[in-house]
């Protein structure tokens, strides 16, 4: 018996061999890649990320605040360069309001209640945010500074109350925009310049030049220019209303479309009433405001910056900017 099991065994195993073989070979290339994945895991390290939320420079983990920042690297990986793309990409913060300048920032859901009266005598309401680009506040009342992203260092987001470092209109929190300083002993130039279509829409084109030029060993001035043209994708059509319709434009004793009688009303405010002579008025045709890609915006501006440094631990910056 057991010299016809040998013989058996013998005749079995060498038309195992090839099946054998390429699932050893598997096997070793899954433990080889689950091998090389766990070194490179090993290897692998959190890029820091540094922030000024405390008006110097820490790490991200290191700060006791809840901190949310952009930096250099996501802007441009995703193009971002205005006030509502960059506030898209931040959680717990956002806008509203009626167009570009005039939106309110929200952090936390926290809205403006409180009536503000600045020096220039422009009424509105007191944000509950602050804006800061660099060191310099922008909160305005009622509206934000939509501020172009042009060769931002990082943008940060600092929720809940910060008055004891950036004072008034900071209840709710800080947005600050952080620019790239000049460079010592450095330079460089860069040069971006696009071109965009838009199907249905208008197109658009955008140039950025930035330059850092060293002026001896402690000094440095860095100008930044930009001009962005966003197309426009909204079209003014004519509508079909027409003033013929309304007892206010119609003489008394009259009736409306809908056969309601036309009367003055002597408590009507504001307006015109339908007894006063309004053949001098002149209305504008429908045609006339008919326009494609209404809704386009151009973003221009420059800014400039000079830095020196005074001794081992004072530098001074400064800064000229314009924006239209």
């Amino acid at each position: 018996m057991l010299k016809k099991l040998n013989k058996i065994r013998k005749a079995i195993t060498p038309s195992l061999i090839p099946a054998i073989l390429p699932s050893l070979s598997t096997f070793a290339v899954i433990n080889a890649s689950v091998f090389s994945g766990y070194i490179a895991a090993q290897n692998a390290t959190i890029e820091e990320v540094v922030v000024t939320a405390r008006k110097k420079s820490e790490s991200l983990q290191d700060v006791p605040l809840s901190v949310s920042a952009l930096n250099e690297e996501t802007l441009e990986e995703r193009g971002i360069n205005v006030f509502e793309d960059y506030l898209l990409q931040l959680p717990g913060v956002t806008s509203g309001g009626n167009g570009p300048g005039t939106s309110t920032i929200y952090i936390r859901g926290l809205a403006s209640t409180t009536p503000n009266l600045t020096v220039a005598g422009v009424a509105g309401l007191a944000p509950n945010v602050a804006f800061y680009l660099d060191e310099q506040p922008l909160a305005q009342p009622g509206r934000n500074l939509d501020v172009y992203a042009a060769d931002v260092a990082r943008i940060e987001v600092l929720s809940g109350p910060q008055g004891t470092l950036f004072g008034a209109s900071s209840q709710a929190g800080v947005v600050r925009m952080i620019t790239n300083k000049p460079k010592m002993g450095v330079r460089e130039s860069n040069v971006e310049v696009e071109s965009r279509f838009m199907p249905e829409g208008d197109t658009g084109s955008k140039i950025e030049f930035m330059t850092n030029v060293p002026i001896g060993d402690k000094t440095a001035w860095r100008f930044v220019g930009y001009s962005d043209r966003k197309g426009g994708y909204i079209d003014q059509i004519s509508g079909g209303l027409t003033l013929e319709e309304s007892g206010r434009w119609r003489p008394i004793g009259t009736v409306r479309a809908n056969g309601l009688p036309t009367v003055l009303n002597d408590y009507i405010s504001g307006g015109r009433r339908a007894s006063q002579d309004n053949s001098a008025v002149n209305f504008i045709e429908a045609p006339a405001i008919e326009k494609e890609n209404a809704n386009s915006v151009t973003y221009e501006g420059f800014r400039s910056s000079l830095a020196t440094e005074i001794g081992d631990n004072w530098n001074a910056l400064l800064t000229v900017a314009e924006q239209e």
